[in-house]
């Protein structure tokens, strides 16, 4: 009897890329869902929906939390533009080892076949199949993700060029990137709704920050595109790893230098760090209509 091959370590499933921000769409707004929800959330069949969310676990930008229940690992746009949609998924995907690995073997001038392979060897992929990859060269091409004239700052880049024709064209269109707690999710989910209502975009960031990872790294595009960062401040937010070891002087200093104003939020009692300590906040303590009020006045009114 013949012996049977070993699989390829990786492998994308070929799914078109339009049904990645349908699933993302659900993750952003369900608390840890698994794949039926999701699927019935994006109006989509279940199959699919395992298949993107394999996709997308390779890729970074999903991880599952427990068997079978997933979160967001970036900032996302829920009523984003197609567009901001994409820039999120072709971010993801140049920082991905193994694309900044093929990347390196074309710009010394391998083709691409060869170039694939040993990046996928650089990257201790066992088995290599071509097949296998294919599927993601064919996202990384369509999004250009390729091109040798690409760089990471280029994203923030292009965000701040969003913000500026947009501050252009429509001076009262706002952008808030909202950071919180995945504890505070039912409330953030609340206040989304509200902001949306208003005509005010939210790019959501649960903080599903993994160890060793650097929330500046993570919040390029997003943070560039917005005019506030609005974290939500808790005794669930202030508790956790992410306030303490990333709320700091640098991220305040990223903040600040894309022309981006930082707006707290406090949603219960307790202590805000220091570096935010004497900034104005919206308070949500005491009553969440007044809170709200509170909050679209200060990003309406530029304060």
């Amino acid at each position: 009897m013949a012996k049977k091959e070993n699989k390829c370590s990786v492998r994308f499933e070929s799914i078109k890329i339009d049904s990645v921000y349908e699933v993302l769409d659900a993750l952003s707004w369900l608390d840890e869902p698994d794949m039926k929800q999701i699927a019935q959330f994006s109006g989509i069949d279940p199959r699919t929906a395992g298949k993107v969310l394999k996709n997308c676990v390779q890729i970074g930008i999903v991880k599952e939390v427990t068997s079978g229940y997933f979160v967001l690992t970036i900032p996302y746009p829920y009523k984003g533009s197609k567009e901001q949609k994409e820039v999120v998924l072709k971010e993801a995907i140049f920082r991905m080892p193994l694309i900044s690995s093929l990347r390196q073997f074309l710009k010394v001038g391998e083709i691409l076949e060869d170039a694939l392979r040993k990046a996928a060897t650089v990257q201790k992929i066992e088995n290599y199949d071509k097949s296998s990859i294919d599927p993601l060269i064919k996202w990384a091409t369509k999004l250009n993700t390729l091109s040798m004239d690409l760089q990471i700052d280029d994203f923030a880049d292009e965000g701040l060029k969003h913000k500026e024709s947009r501050h252009q064209d429509d001076s009262d269109q706002k952008v808030v990137f909202l950071s919180h707690s995945s504890k505070d999710k039912s409330f953030i989910r609340q206040l989304t709704a509200d902001l949306t209502s208003e005509g005010i975009l939210v790019w959501l960031d649960e903080q599903q920050i993994n160890v060793g990872d650097s929330i500046n790294k993570a919040i390029n595009q997003g943070l560039a595109e917005s005019d506030y960062f609005v974290i939500a401040m808790s005794d669930n937010s202030v508790k956790s790893e992410w306030v303490e070891r990333e709320l700091n002087s640098a991220l305040i200093d990223e903040i600040e230098e894309k022309k981006v104003k930082v707006l707290p939020i406090k949603l219960s009692e307790c202590t805000f760090p220091l570096l935010i300590k004497d900034k104005k906040y919206a308070d949500f303590t005491k009553h969440y209509k007044q809170g709200l009020q509170e909050l679209i006045k200060a990003i309406k009114n530029g304060k």
